[in-house]
């Protein structure tokens, strides 16, 4: 990761940044904001007629402020993710989504929610099951995909069409089949009523599998539809998703949270993310 450096800014560089930041309007995230500004606009004039200077870390080639997170707190945030998948399939509460979402936002660097756009999944956390390959093209053979071969493929495409683009097999194309999750899109309340709208919005739409026992996330977009209820499993993976994300070992059991990736400029690339303290130093 790019080395850090602390750069001061001054009172009106910060208050533009804070501007800039697009932070999430939650109580939280706007009250600290309002208190930061507030303090430095209040500070005093120094002998030499300068107000103080506010001390931000940045990246060396980033203009976005980022926070340090200590071992302890990292720690402590994944002890506190452990404790969640191991509760009942469902959702967290309001204030521990709100939470959540700043703090592995934070530890991303990038934007993570459980809803988006005013969509939301029926589960956030739960049991995710392991699913094969799905054919990219009209024609795809198990020989064509280069790695867990022993997942085996799915007869048939996956419930949101081919993973080409414009008829061609692309890189983007294969990450996207090899990263894929399975949704149960079909149990919303409201996809009878709405298939319409619902079915280009879900399609490919990036989200992340986060898996706390491991300290280990899976950028991946949605590429089918599933599993069905009486599987007792809320979530699939491709056979990358699954191997990849160790979503099967002893400690994590098949239980992750699956959040959405804010992500509209398509920036974050598919794939694990080692998520230990020390790979994020």
């Amino acid at each position: 990761m790019a080395k850090k450096k602390i750069t001061p800014l001054t009172k009106e560089e910060f208050l533009k940044k804070v501007k800039q930041l697009n932070l999430k309007t939650t109580s939280q995230q706007l009250l600290a904001a309002l208190s930061l500004a507030g303090q430095i606009a209040m500070n005093q004039p120094n002998v030499q007629g300068q107000v103080p200077q506010v001390y931000a870390m940045e990246k060396e080639d980033s203009d976005e402020i980022v926070s340090q997170v200590s071992k302890e707190e990292h720690d402590e945030i994944f002890a506190k993710m452990v404790g969640m998948v191991n509760r009942p399939s469902g959702h967290l509460a309001k204030d521990e989504e709100l939470y959540l979402e700043q703090q592995l936002s934070d530890i991303l660097d990038f934007e993570v929610t459980a809803e988006l756009d005013e969509h939301r999944l029926n589960h956030s956390l739960g049991i995710m099951g392991g699913e094969q390959h799905l054919q990219r093209f009209a024609g795809d053979v198990l020989s064509g995909h280069d790695a867990y071969q022993e997942a085996g493929i799915a007869p048939g495409r996956g419930a949101f069409g081919w993973f080409t683009e414009n008829g061609k097999l692309s890189e983007k194309a294969i990450q996207q089949e090899k990263y894929y999750f399975a949704v149960q899109t079909l149990y919303l309340p409201e996809w009878n009523t709405s298939y319409k709208d619902l079915k280009p919005w879900y399609k490919f739409r990036k989200m992340i599998m986060i898996n706390p026992s491991e300290s280990v996330a899976v950028v991946g977009v949605v590429g089918d539809a599933g599993p069905a209820q009486w599987v007792k499993k809320q979530f699939g993976g491709s056979p990358e998703v699954i191997r990849e994300g160790k979503v099967w070992s002893p400690k994590s059991k098949g239980k992750i949270i699956l959040w959405f990736v804010d992500d509209p400029e398509d920036k974050i690339p598919l794939g694990p993310i080692d998520l230990s303290w020390e790979n994020l130093q």
